[in-house]
């Protein structure tokens, strides 16, 4: 036996206003996802991606690790990712760790993406000045 003691009246409604109502909550979900899509800022798009040895070898000096978790698309976490670096005068990222979360094709276009990697700040190649 099932006992309900909430005391609001139930609202009956039929499947196909069911399937309405979830397409409009759908609809406002996916609206609010692609206003909050993150923006490049300026500049950032000039920090590049290596490896740890030709980071090195250009005289490239560790800022620290980043680490960003995004639920969205893979690009948008590497936008985010390379804001971040940018913010922190890092011109050069090696990756350290990636994932990315496998969905079934017909679930949400949000997965859970994860990039980890290297900060390096690097010489400038058109001046002697270390930075």
């Amino acid at each position: 036996m099932f006992i309900d003691n909430r005391k609001e009246p139930l609202l009956v409604v039929t499947a196909s206003q069911w399937a309405e109502m979830e397409t409009k909550i759908k609809g406002h979900l996916e609206n609010e996802r692609l206003k909050n899509i993150p923006k490049p800022i300026p500049g950032s798009e000039k920090i590049t991606f290596s490896n740890t040895s030709d980071a090195y070898l250009a005289g490239c000096r560790s800022l620290g690790i980043i680490e960003v978790q995004h639920y969205g698309s893979y690009n948008e976490t590497i936008t985010i990712l390379r804001n971040q670096a940018f913010e922190m005068k890092a011109s050069v990222i090696v990756p350290l760790d990636t994932y990315q979360e496998k969905k079934a094709p017909n679930q949400s276009k949000n997965q859970l993406n994860f990039v980890k990697g290297r900060m390096l700040r690097c010489p400038s190649k058109n001046s002697s000045e270390e930075l």
